[in-house]
C-alpha cells in the first residue's frame, strides 16, 4: 500500500482568517481528512512556543483531532510537502512547497508608502523566488502572477475554489429586514476595490417605488463603508456574521451583487449561486471565470447599467428564477471535493 503523503500546512491564519481565503483553506482540510485520509497526512505547522495548546482549538474550527506542530520543525517531520494557502510564504523550509495565489493585488495597485510596499509584497517576492509549485485560483490569478511577479508559467496550475455548504444544517427562516420588502446582499472586505459604491449609486437610481422597498445588506467590517452612509438608500451594515446567519442572507435575497473591480476569484459569487440567489457582478478580472453564464455582468463602474440589471431581476420573477435555476446548476458543478481532488493531485506529483 502506498503510503500517505506527508503535507504540512502553513496554519497560523487558519483560526483567525474569515475571509474567502481562510474559508478555502479549512474547507480543503475538511475535505481531504473526509473523503483522502488514505492518501494525505496533514499536520498543522503554527508559529510561536507550545504549539500544542492551539490544537483543541483546531478541533473545534475543522472537527476530530490534527497533528499540531511548531513550523520551526517542518524540517525534521519527514514532510513530503509544505502547502501555503495565504497568498505567499511569510517564512520558509528546505521543503518542498506549494503556494495558492489568489490575487497579486499588492503589485497591481501597489502602496505609495514605501514601507507598506515592501511588508505587502514580501511573502509574493518570498514565494516566487523560493517555491516549487504554484497553485492560481482563477486562469486570470495566472497571468497577473505571470505578469506582475514574473513566475514562469510552468510553475503555475489553474485550481478553481469550490463551494460548500456553509453550515450543516438549513437556515431555519430566510432573513428579513425590517421596513423593507426585499434586500440586495453584498458580501466581502472592506477594501475600495470591491466597489461598494458604485453599488450604492445604482441602489439610488433604482425606479421610485423599488428604491423605498428595497434595502442593501453589507456584510463586512462596520465601518468599511462611509460611501453609504448619508445616501437615500437604507442601507444595512452588519459586519461579520455566523455562517448560519450568512447562509440565511443569501437565501432570503433578492439578489446578490458583487461588484469588485479586482478579484483572483469570488468565491461569494459561488456561495450565493449554492443557496438561490440571482447574481448579479462586474464584467472585471476573475468574475466571469467565478459566475460563468449563472451570472449577470455589467460594465465595472457603471451604476447606471447596474440599476437597470437590478431591476430587471426584481421586477421579473422570470428572470431571477432562471437566474436562481442556473446558479444552483452552476456551483454543483463546482464543489470544495472538486477541488480537493486536483489540488491533492498536484500535491502528489510535487511531493
Amino acid at each position: 500500500m502506498t503510503k500517505p503523503l506527508a503535507v504540512g500546512v502553513d496554519a497560523g491564519l487558519l483560526l483567525r482568517d474569515r475571509r474567502g481565503i481562510g474559508r478555502y483553506a479549512r474547507a480543503l482540510l475538511r475535505a481531504w481528512r473526509a473523503s483522502f485520509a488514505d492518501r494525505i497526512e496533514l499536520t498543522l505547522l503554527v508559529p510561536g512556543l507550545l504549539p500544542g495548546l492551539r490544537r483543541a482549538a483546531f478541533a473545534r474550527e475543522l472537527g476530530g483531532e490534527w497533528r499540531v506542530a511548531g513550523r520551526d520543525r517542518a524540517e525534521r517531520l519527514g514532510l513530503d510537502l509544505v502547502w501555503y494557502p495565504w497568498n505567499g510564504m511569510t517564512w520558509r523550509t528546505r521543503v518542498r512547497s506549494v503556494v495558492t495565489l489568489h490575487d497579486v493585488w499588492p503589485f497591481a495597485a501597489p502602496a505609495q508608502d514605501e514601507a507598506k510596499r515592501r511588508r505587502e509584497q514580501h511573502h509574493y517576492r518570498m514565494a516566487a523566488a523560493c517555491a516549487d509549485a504554484f497553485i492560481a485560483v482563477s486562469a486570470f490569478t495566472k497571468a497577473e502572477a505571470m505578469r506582475l511577479l514574473g513566475i514562469g508559467p510552468d510553475r503555475i496550475t489553474v485550481i478553481t475554489q469550490g463551494v460548500e455548504p456553509l453550515t450543516l444544517h438549513a437556515p431555519q427562516r430566510r432573513f428579513r429586514i425590517a421596513g423593507a420588502d426585499r434586500f440586495v446582499l453584498f458580501v466581502g472586505e472592506a477594501e475600495p476595490r470591491k466597489d461598494v459604491a458604485t453599488l450604492v449609486r445604482a441602489m439610488s437610481l433604482l425606479p421610485p417605488l423599488l428604491r423605498r422597498t428595497t434595502a442593501l445588506v453589507i456584510v463586512g467590517r462596520a465601518n468599511a463603508y462611509p460611501g453609504a452612509v448619508g445616501s437615500d438608500v437604507a442601507v444595512e451594515i452588519m459586519g461579520y456574521v455566523s455562517d448560519k446567519r450568512l447562509a440565511a442572507l443569501y437565501e432570503g435575497a433578492a439578489v446578490f451583487v458583487f461588484p469588485s473591480r479586482y478579484e483572483g476569484f469570488g468565491l461569494p459569487i459561488l456561495e450565493a449561486m449554492y443557496y438561490g440567489a440571482p447574481v448579479i457582478a462586474s464584467d472585471a478580472a476573475s468574475l466571469p471565470e467565478a459566475g460563468g453564464d449563472a451570472a449577470l455582468y455589467y460594465p465595472a463602474g457603471d451604476a447606471q447599467a447596474l440599476a437597470r440589471m437590478m431591476t430587471s431581476v426584481l421586477e421579473d420573477d422570470a428572470t431571477a428564477d432562471r437566474l436562481r435555476t442556473a446558479g444552483k446548476s452552476r456551483a454543483a458543478a463546482m464543489t470544495t471535493l472538486a477541488c480537493a481532488q486536483r489540488t491533492l493531485e498536484l500535491f502528489e506529483r510535487v511531493g
